[in-house]
């Protein structure tokens, strides 16, 4: 069984469950999170692919109750 270690999560869709090797092509101008799940552990690489009229932008952190609610 793999191990769930981490979530992705859209703007207003359901949190994805990742584990060791997945993939996510987040699309330019989505609003997104990620992280570690709950006692675990969580790294990653990212590749950016140059655009025109992008930015990263930080967004406001994930409050406590919102993160003791995933699985």
């Amino acid at each position: 069984m793999t191990k769930i270690l981490a979530s992705y999560q859209e703007e207003g869709k359901e949190v994805q469950k990742l584990s060791p090797g997945d993939i996510i092509v987040i699309p330019a101008n989505v609003k997104h999170w990620h992280g570690a799940r709950h006692n675990s552990w969580f790294s990653h690489i990212a590749v950016e692919v140059p655009g025109e009229e992008t930015e990263n932008v930080w967004l406001e952190p994930v409050l406590d109750e919102e993160y003791g609610k995933l699985e």
